[in-house]
Parts: structure tokens; sequence; C-alpha cells
């Protein structure tokens, strides 16, 4: 048995506006430079298309637009048992403010330390 001609239509027009969306959101992500707002939320100077976070920034416009409480509920118990989902909700709503941490391209957190003792050779002692 075949569903009716109509429902069929209905169907496939509304997985194709699915799908429509779920790509147009994808370009925005990815391909679509910042505006003066986000580049001034991210505290980029001016002109520049790409600032560093601006995909994270706007995956997290999409999830706050998007997801239900019970999404902060289950990113919470998957990162485990000491993380709230209020502390993950105020998290990514951080992120979609502009607020984005750097990324491992820039300084590292603990510089390396310089020493004087520098010695020849390995710096292990091998056992024979």
């Amino acid at each position: 048995m075949q569903m009716p001609f109509t429902l069929r239509l209905i169907y496939h027009s509304f997985r194709a506006i699915v799908r429509a969306g779920f790509v147009l959101m994808l370009a925005w992500i990815i391909f679509i430079p910042a505006n003066a707002n986000e580049v001034t939320a991210l505290g980029a100077r001016e002109g520049t298309q790409y600032p560093e976070g601006l995909r994270i920034m706007r995956t997290a416009r999409v999830v706050v637009a998007v997801a239900p409480q019970r999404a902060y509920d289950l990113i919470a118990t998957m990162i485990g048992p000491n993380m709230s989902p209020v502390l993950v909700q105020i998290g990514i709503n951080q992120l979609a403010a502009g607020y984005v941490p750097p990324t491992s391209s820039q300084e590292p957190i603990a510089p390396e330390f310089e020493t004087s003792r520098d010695i020849e050779g390995p710096r292990f002692i091998q056992v024979d």
C-alpha cells in the first residue's frame, strides 16, 4: 500500500525544507564573514572578516536558540558529576555573547622556563 500523493508531497517538501535550513545554517557558521557586532563582541580589530572564535560563537548562538533545557542536562551528564546543567547553560550563553577562550594557536598558559643549568649530552640517566 502506498501513501496518497498529497501526503508524499508534504513529507518530501518538509524534508527538503529541513535540509535546506540545515545547509544554510552550516554556511552561515562556516563561510559568512563576521558583521560589525560580531567583530566587536569578539574584541577583534575593525575590518577583520573571520576573527578568532567566530565559528564557536555562532555555534553557541545556534545552541542557545534551539536547544531545550534537556540538552543542557545531557551535556552536564556527559561532562561529569561535578558539572551542573546551570553552569553548562551559563557557559554556552557566555560563548554566544562572544566571550570565547583563546585557542592553542596563541601563547601557552604556562611558558617554558629557561634555566641556567644547560648541560651537554643527554638529559636522562641510562642504566647499563
